[in-house]
């Protein structure tokens, strides 16, 4: 029964995958303003990917309707379809992706930043990209830990949040979270290793038991009068404490 329910579950998340790259094509324009189709659409496919691998989006707190610089710590590629299921939002990704066979194109109509690895005005170039959706009243996601992590928060790296204080727009912290039954800070199944793909990662993902995802949207700051570095270390906090109080409350 176990085998039929995995197979299933890979048979629908290939519809979804094949379904929502059709409704890429024809609808999306490389933008992701927070109403119309394109949101729809987005929001659409990353919710169906959550319900096809069996995983409960649980919501905690409420994201902000206007133009917001959303920072999250990171644990999982799975957190982008969590998180694009809940808001319409500007995600922000290595350069590379934008050169993968169909997987880069389709994250490019789909509204996806990027930012140049080890470039000497990369940062100056997200920041830009970031600001300029900003300014269009459009939503971006940070994971401004730079990498995925075991549920330990890192150091939030403050650089790209020049982009709010030049907007002068509010961030949201968010914290992310797949609690682990086993007592570790997060479900060992949706951690990444090198050289997994997507679907590498899925099909682990498919036979994980009692996994789900929180999303607690924590209090926003106007980054007004505000300089990049208190932005980060603002969140970074907030996001710290949200974890550790929720820790506590299952003895980790």
């Amino acid at each position: 029964m176990h085998r039929i329910l995995i197979g299933y579950r890979l048979l629908l998340l290939s519809l979804v995958l094949a379904t929502g790259s059709l409704l890429t094509v024809l609808f999306q324009r490389g933008t992701m303003p927070p109403q119309g189709i394109q949101s729809l659409i987005t929001r659409w496919w990353h919710r169906s990917i959550t319900k096809s691998l069996g995983i409960p989006v649980r919501v905690y707190g409420t994201p902000r309707k206007e133009a917001t610089l959303f920072v999250s710590n990171h644990v999982s590629s799975f957190d982008i379809a969590a998180l694009g299921s809940v808001l319409p939002v500007h995600f922000l990704s290595k350069a590379e992706l934008q050169h993968w066979p169909i997987l880069g194109w389709l994250a490019t109509r789909a509204g996806t930043l990027y930012i140049q690895r080890g470039g000497r005005e990369a940062a100056a170039d997200a920041n830009r990209a970031i600001t300029e959706a900003l300014s269009m009243n459009h939503n971006v996601m940070l994971f401004p830990e730079g990498t995925t992590t075991d549920g330990n928060v890192k150091r939030f790296h403050s650089r790209l949040m020049q982009s709010a204080v030049d907007s002068e727009v509010y961030i949201q912290p968010v914290a992310i979270r797949y609690p682990d039954p086993g007592g570790r800070k997060a479900h060992p199944y949706v951690h990444y290793v090198d050289g997994m793909s997507f679907m590498d990662l899925s099909k682990r993902i498919l036979t994980a038991k009692n996994l789900e995802v929180e999303i607690h949207f924590l209090d926003a700051v106007c980054a007004k009068d505000k300089s990049r570095d208190d932005l980060a270390r603002y969140a970074e906090n907030e996001v710290r404490n949200k974890l550790e109080s929720l820790y506590s409350t299952t003895g980790i």
